[in-house]
């Protein structure tokens, strides 16, 4: 029942997402927040099922899980942030002590963004158990190959892991 109540509640925060009247696709500033809403909505729900949570769980991971999102949110900004500046430095023909500096602010950016994840990693545990963690993982992995796959964005990969030519429950196996 509880499971029941948890799937209900994330489908209707994704049903909800849809309800307002499609803004037309563009450089339309509507547009863009309607699918970056609907994506959050649709990444929410498959967590969700993914780590099977029940009303309790969910009501003090989301919380958690947000902060994270928020701080790897800043951590990622950081990281374009350094980028821009290495390639703004290597386009002037900065100094090499210069672009060096530069290059070890990118890296320390790139290691920071790496820790934000694995720093609240003992808190997902502590609020939904080991299990649930390491599925929160690999169903953010999960999602994120099928959000990929379906912008087509990927040109060897496929929903569901597969790449061209490989056999799936409607697919037959490529000859040779």
């Amino acid at each position: 029942m509880k499971k029941f109540i948890a799937m209900f509640a994330a489908a209707a925060f994704v049903l909800s997402a849809f309800a307002q009247a499609p803004a037309k696709p563009g450089k339309n500033a509507e547009f863009r927040k309607q699918q970056k809403e609907r994506l959050q909505a649709e990444k929410i729900a498959y967590i969700t099922s993914q780590l099977e949570l029940t009303p309790e769980e969910a009501q003090v991971f989301w919380p958690v899980y947000n902060k994270a999102q928020a701080e790897l949110k800043d951590a990622n900004k950081a990281v374009g942030e350094k980028m821009k500046a290495v390639k703004t430095a290597l386009k002037e023909n900065a100094a090499d002590d210069e672009v060096g500096k530069l290059l070890k602010e990118y890296t320390k950016a790139r290691g920071d963004k790496k820790d934000v994840m694995a720093a609240y990693s003992d808190q997902f545990v502590k609020v939904v158990g080991p299990v649930k963690a390491a599925k929160l993982y690999i169903a953010e992995e999960s999602f994120r190959k099928q959000q990929i796959g379906r912008l087509g964005g990927n040109e060897g990969h496929r929903p569901g892991g597969q790449r061209p030519g490989e056999g799936g429950p409607n697919r037959p196996m490529a000859r040779e």
